[in-house]
């Protein structure tokens, strides 16, 4: 029996996670995925199980490398403000250079699977939630910074800058540009920084 072609892992599955983000799941077929990895068949077939596992995997890694790599800033910003400006300063840069019609994976994924696969629409809703976790954490950082009034609703607004941030990847699909998505931006961090009147207030 022939030996099955070592490989790097990790390599392999940055080249899946560009293929699905560029063409989706479905319009994804096997062979795309064995062209753009160089892996054969049956060296995928025994590491991922299918093309579904392979997705799985890919997605995993894109959480891991892409994702958590731009929340992390938030985390290891001095002022918890100038981390959210950062973040999304950065997501805009992605959104009309790089990543310039790629989209979200996650919130592109979520469109077309979460539907009707309850198994991987339950890990891309996890994914929303560790955003929206983050968001929430670094609201607080600023409210006990005295950045932020304490009584902004510091989980609604999360919620908010995390649709905010799908938004904003979605708008990038449609060829938005960078100042159209600094607009959207602009009026996002307003709300943060008590500029609005209808600023969400905690229950008391």
């Amino acid at each position: 029996m022939a030996r099955q072609k070592e490989f790097d892992r990790s390599e392999v599955l940055e080249k899946a996670m560009q293929a699905f983000w560029r063409r989706g799941y479905e319009a994804t077929s096997v062979q795309d995925l064995v062209d753009a990895t160089g892996i054969n068949r049956g060296s995928m077939y025994d590491t991922f199980g299918d093309k579904r596992g392979l997705f799985q995997a890919s997605v995993d890694y894109y959480i891991s490398n892409v994702s958590a790599k731009r929340l992390s800033k938030m985390i290891e910003t001095e002022s918890a403000l100038e981390a959210i400006r950062t973040y999304f300063e950065d997501l805009i840069a992605f959104s009309v250079g790089d990543g310039r019609k790629l989209g979200c994976l996650i919130t592109n994924s979520v469109v077309e699977l979460a539907p009707h696969d309850p198994v991987i629409g339950g890990i891309l809703r996890d994914s929303f939630a560790r955003v929206e976790e983050i968001f929430h954490q670094t609201l607080r950082r600023a409210q006990s910074e005295g950045e932020i009034s304490p009584k902004v609703d510091a989980r609604a607004v999360a919620r908010f800058l995390t649709a905010t941030t799908n938004g904003i990847r979605v708008f990038a699909r449609a060829d938005a540009n960078a100042e159209t998505l600094r607009d959207v931006v602009s009026s996002a961090l307003s709300v943060i920084e008590g500029q609005q009147p209808d600023l969400p207030v905690a229950a008391e």
